[in-house]
């Protein structure tokens, strides 16, 4: 399970670092919360959305961890690997549509899509094809 060893610790490390650049964006400068709207946008919103964001970044820092912790017994943690992807379709990909069809900037969301579809696709591909050579 050598491939799905590194894909949990590649992805667990980019959640990871995912973290500490939201962290700060959240603490540091959060002004720049307000500049990524689509549209003017008021104090309260702006501090309502980056509240949602930080309970996001919170999940990412719990998922990094688990998923560098998992990686030490790859074998007996498939189903993370498939929630990861999972949710990097549905809250990752989906998100990024979401926003875009809200207008927010596509050419900066595209790119987005392409990670999290690339991380979801190379998942269940290193899942699926390690576990085809491993009887059961």
């Amino acid at each position: 399970m050598t491939k799905t060893k590194w894909w949990l610790r590649l992805v667990g490390g980019f959640y990871l670092l995912l973290v500490i650049g939201s962290f700060w964006v959240l603490f540091v400068n959060p002004r720049l919360f307000g500049n990524m709207f689509p549209y003017s946008a008021n104090k309260t919103a702006v501090r309502a959305f980056s509240d949602a964001w930080l309970i996001f970044v919170l999940e990412m820092l719990v998922l990094g961890i688990i998923m560098l912790y998992a990686s030490r017994q790859p074998e007996r943690n498939g189903i993370l690997v498939l929630t990861i992807a999972i949710l990097e379709f549905v809250r990752g990909a989906g998100g990024d549509l979401l926003w875009m069809t809200r207008g927010f900037p596509t050419a900066d969301y595209i790119p987005f899509m392409i990670v999290h579809v690339t991380i979801a696709i190379t998942g269940i591909f290193f899942l699926w094809q390690e576990s085809v050579k491993s009887p059961v």
